[in-house]
């Protein structure tokens, strides 16, 4: 990601609440005088803050989300006093992790000893507790739009029942009335 000095630029992912989240981010190399800061919230009604940090060079940060939402990670490139601001560019390598991916298993593997099948055995129950949390999610997400569409279903039901219910209506009306109408002028 090249990011242009001055301007603030922002990625997002989505994810549920309760997620493990990894976020990495390292500023290369570039012209001098540009220092890049970096801000991570979430876009739910309580705007989350996850993280923040002025003049990142290398940045880890790790956390758990706090509602279901995005979280987004922004970039802005800043320019010292002195420095004209000319287009200048900088590099950012970035990387969002989430779930089991974001969990340091060499860490966990050296900490309880673990043999190499053991480790990669706890990294799959890792990502199958993931896939079937996001797989409930998706199931209760799932049975609400349900509900809600049966209930838009039958109210549209009942809208197209009473319309034709009051054209019916209008119909026998006129059909008196022009019956009376004319019986009036003796055409019939």
């Amino acid at each position: 990601m090249s990011e242009i000095a001055g301007v603030r630029r922002c990625l997002s992912q989505w994810l549920p609440m309760g997620t493990h989240v990894r976020v990495k981010a390292k500023v290369l190399p570039g012209i001098p005088g540009q220092k890049v800061n970096m801000e991570i919230h979430d876009d739910s009604p309580h705007v989350n803050q996850y993280g923040a940090r002025r003049q990142v060079d290398d940045a880890t940060f790790r956390f758990d989300t706090q509602a279901h939402a995005n979280v987004i990670v922004c970039f802005q490139n800043v320019l010292e006093a002195n420095f004209p601001n000319d287009g200048r560019s900088q590099t950012i390598q970035f990387k969002m992790e989430s779930g089991a991916m974001a969990e340091d298993f060499h860490k966990v593997q050296h900490e309880e000893k673990l043999k190499p099948m053991e480790m990669e055995l706890r990294r799959l129950a890792m990502t199958l507790d993931d896939v079937q949390d996001e797989l409930q999610y998706l199931k209760q997400r799932e049975s609400t739009l349900r509900d809600a569409n049966e209930r838009m279903n039958s109210r549209v039901k009942t809208f197209s029942l009473l319309a034709i219910g009051v054209l019916i209506g209008v119909a026998i009306y006129q059909v008196l009335y022009l019956r009376r109408f004319f019986q009036q002028k003796k055409l019939i």
